[in-house]
């Protein structure tokens, strides 16, 4: 359970049965435009064992999402989507599950967590940056559609706690 700005979450990992609220996520995030489409979802929610997806409810009803990408040789977690219905957007909840994600990855002996983020999107920059992230360099043309930029950031975890 989480407490947030007042309200009560609960935080789990997403399951297959969660895909069709996650595709319904992003269209309302990216107005009908979502990056990520159901076969994206399964392909990466068939790997819990390299990949930690989040979703956040209230109510039983899935509001947002966070996914990352366990990348063990690098000893990083890329962070590869934050999700949280528009009605439900700063509210914190961005900042909850970076923190749940932290967390887990901590635990097992992550050193940095990455990701990357639009250049136009300067609320999510400045919430990355709020919980530390730092940008380390500009990929240009790297979103497919209308190649808008990318920021890509990092954020380096102190003393992980388990090392793989």
């Amino acid at each position: 359970m989480l407490d947030v700005a007042g309200y009560s979450f609960t935080c789990r990992r997403a399951t297959v049965a969660d895909i069709d609220t996650l595709v319904k996520i992003e269209e309302a995030v990216y107005a009908g435009m979502a990056p990520w489409v159901l076969r994206d979802f399964l392909s990466e929610l068939s790997r819990p064992h390299i990949r930690l997806y989040l979703v956040i409810e209230r109510h039983q009803q899935v509001i947002g999402f966070a996914g990352a990408a366990y990348q063990r040789e690098q000893r990083d977690m890329h962070i590869t989507n934050i999700a949280v219905v528009p009605v439900w957007q700063s509210h914190g909840l961005g900042t909850a599950m970076l923190s749940e994600m932290t967390q887990f990855a901590q635990g097992v002996g992550v050193s940095t967590l990455t990701l990357e983020a639009r250049a136009s999107n300067h609320g999510a920059i400045a919430l990355y940056q709020r919980f530390g992230f730092q940008q380390i360099g500009v990929k240009k043309g790297y979103y497919l559609g209308d190649h808008e930029d990318a920021v890509s950031m990092v954020k380096k975890l102190g003393n992980p706690t388990r090392h793989n």
